[in-house]
């Protein structure tokens, strides 16, 4: 599969990102907290032979560098990076963002700012506000992050999200948490105690505003996403449909490797029939 690498230069950042494909269809992949661009291998294998796929490391994750100024990463300048990486790969089609953990928040943000640049709009693990196992969670890795034990904060994901998870993504795990330099770590951990100053999602962004045809994927075992939550985000978004995967948690394709395919049915809809009643439906649900 040919990749072309790429690097955007933003302000204090420098941002690596690989774009698969060479369709006129943007297909963006925003990756969670401390999640590189390697959580989508599957999904670039998946869709880059009718989208051009592109991926990128968030500033302060992986790959990427903070050139200057501190390691926090504000929410504005991770919508500024997303803005930037779009404009740099836009090839001039329509464009689907795809979110995971966290970086639905910044996807359903950005969506919602700028309306008429999306068109569908994928959130996996898509949650509007930290819940009572979130907010210990935090605690919990706050406290690892304050003893100095950055190898530690790969049993407590674990403990919290690993129960599907397969043996060799548990390894990536422990493997990136012992790499951490203290300046990924006090990144993570600010970025982990922001979210619960964000408080709930929808009192500082208008959800109401996204136009994207809308998909809120969500495993039913997921701990830190509450049921009512999930049905509250499903009501705010027009044009937005929720898709419950039983027996999967937070980690979705990971534990389930089979709902890519999920994915693209809500992707890539089926055509509907000639002269179909419903032609008009379909293709503006």
């Amino acid at each position: 599969m040919k990749c072309t690498k790429g690097v955007i230069q933003l302000d204090r950042f420098e941002v690596p990102y690989r774009r698969y494909g060479n369709s006129k269809n943007l297909f963006v992949c925003v990756s969670g907290a401390l999640q590189t661009m390697a959580i989508w291998r599957t999904v670039v294998k998946r869709f880059a032979s009718d989208f051009t796929v592109v991926i990128f490391d968030m500033p302060g994750i992986g790959r990427s560098r903070i050139l200057s100024g501190g390691a926090h990463v504000t929410v504005q300048e991770q919508l500024e990076t997303l803005n930037a990486l779009i404009n740099e790969t836009h090839p001039g089609g329509e464009v689907t963002l795809a979110g995971s953990s966290w970086g639905t928040a910044i996807a359903a943000a950005y969506a919602a700012l700028r309306p008429e640049a999306v068109q569908h709009l994928m959130l996996c693990s898509f949650g509007l506000k930290p819940n009572a196992a979130m907010e210990r969670l935090v605690a919990r890795a706050t406290g690892l992050f304050e003893a100095g034990n950055f190898a530690a904060g790969s049993d407590l994901i674990l403990e919290v999200f690993g129960n599907n998870v397969s043996g060799s993504y548990k390894r990536q795990i422990a493997a990136q948490f012992r790499a951490l330099t203290r300046e990924q770590a006090e990144s993570f951990n600010e970025h982990c105690v922001n979210i619960l100053k964000l408080g709930q999602l929808n009192d500082v962004v208008d959800l109401s505003k996204i136009t994207a045809r809308t998909v809120i994927v969500n495993g039913t075992e997921d701990p830190i996403i509450d049921l009512d939550d999930m049905q509250l985000a499903k009501a705010l978004i027009p044009n937005c449909e929720l898709r419950l995967i039983e027996g999967v948690g937070h980690f979705l394709h990971f534990e389930k490797p089979e709902l890519v395919d999920d994915y693209a049915e809500f992707i890539m809809p089926p055509s509907p029939e000639p002269n179909s009643d419903f032609s008009t439906a379909i293709s503006t649900a």
